[in-house]
């Protein structure tokens, strides 16, 4: 018995320090705000010194009340005012050369990013760091919901017109999809992850 005792003791006085040098698993690092951000209506929130998450600033723009959420009328009248803006005659349509305009002064972005192009730049000091891997890839374009052209998407009929009525029927879907588990309430941490799309190559 006593022996049995010795042995295990000994045993546990070995697996001591080994166990105290376990190397710690790395955390994973969080990911970085997107270079650019474009809602679910396709408004674009770019990256900068003023604006250094702009996920948030988005955020921030619809949550009106400050209420710490944003819940469909919240975010049906985000997605009324940049339809408004969009109309740039103002009949209630957004025509084949507003959606142009839209894609090549609105979000230039979106064509450097179809070309190849990667559009932005690493933060000050980030490509370095990126290249060794201390920091992941910047994501290019950030989406809620990945729609690689989020206007055109709204044109339900694919008549090259978007009525309001197509745009808010839209905005509705898009509640809903990122509403999964129906509380009526998208709060920012929620949001944050489902945020997706294409990062910057190395």
């Amino acid at each position: 018995m006593k022996r049995l005792l010795a042995a295990a003791a000994l045993s546990l006085a070995l697996a001591v320090p080994a166990l105290a040098q376990a190397p710690e698993k790395p955390q994973p690092q969080p990911q970085p705000p997107p270079l650019l951000f474009l809602s679910p209506s396709g408004e674009p929130f770019r990256k900068s010194e003023a604006t250094p998450d702009p996920l948030a600033a988005w955020f921030a723009q619809v949550d009106v009340e400050h209420q710490g959420f944003i819940d469909r009328e919240a975010f049906r009248a985000d997605a009324a005012r940049f339809f408004d803006k969009l109309d740039e005659n103002h009949d209630g349509v957004i025509d084949g050369f507003e959606v142009t305009d839209y894609e090549h002064k609105i979000v230039p972005e979106l064509d450097e990013w179809a070309e190849g192009r990667a559009p932005g730049e690493f933060p000050k000091g980030g490509r370095e760091a990126h290249a060794k891997g201390r920091s992941p890839a910047p994501r290019a374009i950030g989406q809620l919901i990945y729609e690689p052209e989020p206007v055109s998407g709204a044109d339900l009929n694919l008549d090259a017109r978007i009525t309001r009525a197509e745009w808010m029927t839209a905005t509705d879907r898009r509640f809903d999809v990122l509403d999964a588990d129906k509380t009526g309430r998208l709060t920012l941490d929620a949001l944050r992850k489902n945020l997706t799309g294409p990062t910057l190559r190395r």
